[in-house]
């Protein structure tokens, strides 16, 4: 398929799958209709939005489930997971995950992508080894100039000092790729070329997002993640959309947001990883935007899977516009959840679990002191 891809009528629509976690093996009953929620999920959104590339924002394949596996079984693999993409003739792209790093397959993964016909980026061969950094230039709608870049970049997996952060950073040489890249690309087009960012794992900056919640707040707030663990969070004043988890980004700040803001070409990232989170804010003039899980495969939010469109305009290059759709918002369904998961969300089942006791205790106390008044009278 050609990689050049260009605007047409003055926009260009990016339909982002978050973390469909896809096993590698479809042979059980329950895993068929999770496939077959998330395949309808997926149609929907081709069919009603329309767009003209789809993004995978990694963790798109499970592939640790089973024997290590050839080339072929794992490309079969991943076929399956994003049929409705390739029967639709998309063209898409992708970053990998941290879970596509659990099983020490990045070359094999990348060679079956790199492989396929409809896939539009390759790794940079310029860029640092080990990941996958790549990026894509747009077209006007005439077909003629280079007017928007998108990029995608590696997020990594694991710290290696985990007393120092659970998951790891952009690393220092790829952002010197990207520093590198954006300079050639502003000096080979005269200008600078507005661009968006696609990667896994989300920057630490999305905590600027947040702020602590209030005692009365703390039923509704997130627990904060790794060494946020001490506090809860509720939405702050810039944020919209859901928080349904806190952001699981690095515990220290790599200098990849610094190198954005420096270049002054990024002007919205676009993460995955946090399976619950739809939100956006802007921190320092930068979009941040959390795309929740396409899949059922993996904790979710009852019926609350959803994709990310993103729309792009030629007249206002500088200013996407994105919105999640739902599952149920699409008139989908589910074939795979239960009375219960189709209604409760997991933000509500985890509130349930962790004040179930609180309430028991509070419901004990009351039942005592009722029994001690009465027998006082």
């Amino acid at each position: 398929m050609d990689s050049s891809l260009q605007f047409r009528n003055g926009t260009f629509r990016i339909l982002q799958l978050g973390d469909l976690h896809v096993p590698l093996h479809i042979d059980t009953r329950e895993r068929r209709k999770k496939l077959e929620d998330t395949h309808n999920l997926i149609k929907m959104g081709i069919l009603a939005l329309k767009p003209d590339l789809v993004v995978l924002i990694g963790d798109n394949v499970s592939m640790c489930d089973g024997p290590v596996c050839t080339d072929e079984e794992y490309r079969a693999g991943l076929e399956r997971a994003i049929a409705p993409v390739l029967e639709a003739g998309l063209p898409f792209a992708f970053v990998l995950g941290n879970h596509e790093h659990d099983c020490g397959n990045e070359e094999q993964v990348l060679r079956v992508y790199d492989a396929m016909d409809a896939c539009v980026v390759h790794n940079d061969p310029d860029a640092p080894a080990g990941g996958f950094n790549s990026h894509l230039l747009l077209k006007d709608s005439a077909g003629k100039e280079d007017i928007f870049n998108l990029w995608f970049l590696e997020s990594n997996n694991r710290f290696a000092q985990p007393e120092i952060s659970y998951y790891d950073t952009v690393h220092g040489d790829q952002i010197s790729w990207y520093e590198r890249t954006e300079k050639a690309i502003r000096e080979a087009h005269g200008r600078q070329i507005p661009s968006v960012v696609f990667q896994h794992i989300p920057v630490i900056q999305e905590y600027r997002l947040l702020r602590e919640a209030t005692l009365a707040e703390r039923p509704v707030a997130v627990q904060g993640h790794s060494k946020f663990a001490g506090k809860y969070y509720v939405p702050g004043d810039g944020m919209e959309g859901t928080l349904g988890e806190s952001p699981a980004s690095p515990d220290f700040d790599g200098g990849q947001f610094d190198a954005w803001r420096k270049a002054g070409d990024v002007t919205a990232a676009f993460f995955g990883h946090d399976h619950m989170n739809g939100f956006t804010g802007t921190v320092d003039g930068i979009l941040l935007a959390q795309c929740r899980t396409a899949g059922f495969f993996v904790y979710t939010d009852g019926c609350r899977s959803a994709v990310r469109l993103i729309t792009l305009h030629e007249n206002d290059l500088r200013h996407p516009e994105t919105k999640l759709y739902f599952f149920k918002e699409l008139g989908l369904i589910s074939q795979s959840l239960g009375p219960i998961q189709k209604v409760i969300t997991d933000r509500q089942s985890i509130n349930l679990h962790k004040y179930a006791p609180v309430a028991a205790a509070a419901v004990g106390a009351a039942v005592v002191g009722s029994l001690v008044r009465k027998h006082k009278k």
